[in-house]
């Protein structure tokens, strides 16, 4: 697995899912207690407002950097989508390279390719379409299992309170408990991490969520090795007065591919262009039958 390809979104599930789980595991001091608190609040308003965001676009900017073994920039490379997110599916479109404009052949190339994607939706039978939603509810169960997995593996603390971007958060920590095996396979590494939450004060969202590797990590037996001190660090913003959207992340990491290719990067995103669907969106599902 390539960091350089993981889905903001997947991560962002993820890290919010410890910090619930995190909560429900740990009882005793005032303090936790009132840390369970917010972060359950912050769970169940996190699953509201992603189904607000959905009838949102937005433009979406990823930046691979190449750094030297100082931390200098060697190398950079970004890609700009346009981003969907209808009836349940994700659709991207590309609009720039490097921040420069696609050519005329190359829009209309990157058009058509939308066009296809959604028309192949439009045109799903009722069979595919029971299929694609029952996918989903596959992924919303993997969601659940994550969050019970996690339950057993870390503890918190509410450590402080901050101001961050003008609103006021809670700061939570949370740390794998000592010696923990997880269940699952696949959440071995959640015991070589470590994260921190803000969370507003007013309305229980989450305003920014950081993780760190507090070891090596391998994944796809050992194809893919992340490096101790590994950082990824979110930040949402608050649009139209309704809805949170990611706004910002960052990831830096040192690894090795099949332990031979030494990689040292950064991956920067950035989002804004934020709109509902309306005449400016050129697409439009019914709701999803559930």
């Amino acid at each position: 697995m390539k960091p350089s390809i993981l889905r903001a979104n997947q991560v962002i599930r993820w890290t919010l899912a410890l910090c619930v789980a995190a909560a429900a595991a740990h009882t005793g001091r005032a303090q936790t207690t009132e840390a369970a608190a917010i972060i359950r609040q912050a769970f169940e308003h996190d699953e509201r407002n992603d189904e607000i965001a959905r009838h949102y676009t937005f433009q979406q900017r990823i930046e691979e950097r190449e750094l030297s073994k100082r931390g200098d920039i060697k190398s950079s490379q970004s890609k700009t989508h346009d981003v969907t997110l209808l009836d349940g599916s994700e659709y991207e479109r590309l609009i720039a390279r490097d921040d420069q404009p696609l050519s005329p052949e190359e829009e209309a190339k990157e058009q058509r390719k939308l066009d296809n994607s959604i028309r192949k939706v439009q045109n799903e039978t009722p069979r595919q379409r029971a299929k694609r939603l029952a996918d989903r509810a596959k992924r919303k169960q993997e969601h659940r299992e994550w969050i019970t997995e996690i339950q057993n593996t870390f503890d918190f603390q509410l450590r402080r309170e901050e101001t961050v971007d003008g609103i006021d958060t809670y700061v939570i920590d949370a740390l794998p408990k000592p010696d923990y095996k997880p269940r699952l396979r696949r959440a071995k590494f959640l015991t070589k991490m470590k994260g921190t939450f803000w969370i507003s004060k007013a309305d229980s969202s989450w305003v920014r969520l950081e993780a760190e590797t507090l070891d090596k990590i391998s994944f796809g037996w050992v194809l893919f090795r992340l490096g101790k001190g590994s950082i990824v660090d979110f930040h949402q913003t608050k649009v139209n007065d309704e809805v949170w959207m990611l706004d910002s992340f960052r990831l830096r990491f040192r690894g090795r591919v099949a332990l031979l290719k030494g990689l040292n990067q950064e991956v920067i995103g950035s989002y804004g262009e934020f709109r509902k669907f309306s005449a400016e969106s050129n697409v439009v599902f019914a709701d999803p039958v559930e």
